[in-house]
């Protein structure tokens, strides 16, 4: 704002400027027509450079203007007025006023069509944001329907399934992952086991080691790293096989054939996984419960009979059918999105790549999310 003492003046070909006591008097002088445009800003970029409470402005010798000069004036006042001060026009004539009130009339006019075009702007991108919403819910809902239409006329025609093709199914997403899945489940019981006894054994609290590692495998740990597993190994291989059938046209011709690829292909591994992964996960609780035996046998020195006996008095039957409740579900995810992107892969190989790995990721999500949603229903029915 405004400081007492005189400020520094100006004074050139188009206007003269006088400073004292934080006010500013401007007197216009010569041409403000279009061709002096450029020597006017350079004129009127000398105003303001001390602080100032009130700026007026005089026509004084002004001659003529015109809608370019009005509007360098007028910009030049916004931008005195933006820094703190008070601007007042006076003594203009009425041939050169006109054009300044026609630029003060434009002015919240042309900011009230930036404000509605911003709106229009606005309520177009949510409209947009609803319609993907509205399609992404659609195609979901799609999704869900093409699924329970497998695994139901599976069920409803079971002459018409490839039993073979199940029972290989169960193989390649049952057995052969047994390696794999006791492995990581061993692995995962002695982490459990060893970072329990770190924290426990502060409060000389060793032997609750059994309990946690018996509850947190049984209840969680088990179903949801054998589900992980499973969706990174058979997910992958249900999208890439069927995309890959896509691309070769074997869909098509079995079509021609007269078979209906849902039953022949689809429903097979779901059923499959629905027989695989609640066996899987009965191996993981087992190698999970024998990780921790080994962490507790070595390291808390602990006996082999003392820990079976432990694990008998905490694991109940209805921590082991927590467990086993969850995989069925989690089977018919990683079985219904990977058979459904790989159903979707069209055009290129570089789509089978980007679709299987979109098949995984979706399994994983979708897995953890179903899990959050059994572990609130759980615990809200006292389970």
């Amino acid at each position: 704002r405004g400081t007492p003492g005189r400020l520094s003046a100006v004074d050139n070909e188009y206007l003269q400027a006088s400073a004292e006591d934080g006010a500013l008097t401007v007197s216009l002088k010569s041409d403000w027509l279009f061709d002096n445009v450029p020597a006017l800003e350079h004129s009127l970029g000398d105003l303001g450079a001390d602080p100032c409470e009130r700026v007026t402005f005089q026509c004084g010798g002004l001659q003529n203007i015109d809608i370019a000069g009005a509007w360098v004036l007028f910009r030049r006042s916004q931008e005195l007025e933006a820094g703190g001060a008070t601007i007042d026009f006076r003594g203009f004539k009425d041939a050169h006023f006109k054009f300044l009130k026609s630029i003060t009339d434009l002015h919240p006019a042309m900011n009230a069509d930036d404000h509605a075009a911003s709106s229009v702007l606005s309520m177009s991108q949510v409209a947009s944001a609803l319609e993907h919403l509205g399609r992404a819910a659609a195609s979901g809902l799609t999704d869900i329907g093409f699924v329970a239409r497998a695994v139901f006329e599976g069920i409803r025609r079971p002459s018409a399934l490839a039993m073979r093709e199940t029972v290989r199914q169960v193989e390649q997403t049952g057995v052969r992952a047994i390696p794999v899945v006791a492995l990581l489940s061993f692995l995962m019981g002695l982490v459990l086991a060893y970072q329990g006894a770190t924290q426990l054994e502060k409060f000389g609290a060793e032997i609750f080691v059994v309990d946690l590692v018996t509850i947190a495998v049984l209840r969680e740990m088990g179903v949801v790293m054998t589900a992980i597993m499973v969706a990174g190994r058979s997910g992958s291989a249900f999208a890439a096989s069927l995309g890959s059938m896509k691309l070769n046209e074997e869909l098509d011709a079995l079509q021609v054939m007269g078979l209906n690829p849902i039953q022949v292909l689809v429903a097979p591994r779901l059923i499959g996984l629905l027989i695989a992964l609640p066996l899987l996960t009965i191996i993981a609780d087992v190698a999970g419960l024998a990780g921790g035996l080994v962490l507790c046998t070595t390291v808390l020195d602990m006996s082999a009979v003392q820990y079976v006996n432990r694990v008998i008095e905490s694991a109940t039957t209805t921590e082991l059918w927590v467990g086993l409740v969850k995989a069925p579900v989690f089977a018919l995810l990683i079985g219904g999105v990977g058979t459904l992107r790989g159903l979707q892969v069209s055009g290129s190989a570089e789509q089978l790549g980007r679709l299987t790995t979109v098949a995984v990721v979706q399994s994983i999500l979708l897995i953890m999310f179903a899990d959050a949603i059994f572990t609130v229903l759980f615990s809200r029915l006292g389970i």
